[in-house]
């Protein structure tokens, strides 16, 4: 329990903007569930035609039927392999960290939810103690070094 209250209080910021996010979210898939019903009834009467056509050109419905399910397989495998190329995650080259530095760390800076992992982590391998006393030695380090640079 200890190291659930750790890493939330490492993302200090997720209380500020669950509000935010959670109307977004909601809006969000409200608007795609909306379409999608619409495009559901498209593609509904889409197959009917389609099968109606094949069927008046061949007379037999089995057939009709398999080759509808072929047509609709290949569409499948289609959708698969470009929703894969979509979202499959590209590696950085050189040459675009060059161009762009601060985009190729923020690339390297890991994940709200990794640091939160890594927390729960030590504090279930040390203990929460330790790792509490760990971060406030840690917090009290950071702000003498920054009052004696004059950031603070």
């Amino acid at each position: 329990m200890f190291g659930t209250a750790l890493r939330l209080l490492a993302v200090g910021e997720a209380g500020r903007r669950v509000g935010d996010y959670v109307q977004n979210l909601v809006t969000k898939y409200l608007v795609l569930s909306v379409a999608g019903t619409a495009f559901l009834g498209a593609i509904v009467f889409a197959v009917l035609a389609v099968f109606w056509a094949i069927l008046s050109r061949n007379h037999d419905p089995v057939a009709s039927a398999g080759i509808m399910s072929g047509i609709l397989a290949l569409v499948g495998f289609s959708i698969v392999f470009i929703a894969y190329g979509i979202t499959r995650e590209k590696p950085q080259s050189a040459r675009q960290a060059l161009r762009n530095p601060a985009e190729a760390m923020t690339a390297q800076v890991p994940a709200i939810d990794e640091v939160g992992r890594q927390i729960e982590h030590a504090a279930q391998q040390y203990g929460a103690v330790r790792v509490a006393a760990a971060a406030a030695a840690a917090g009290i380090v950071a702000g003498m070094a920054a009052k004696k640079f004059r950031q603070i």
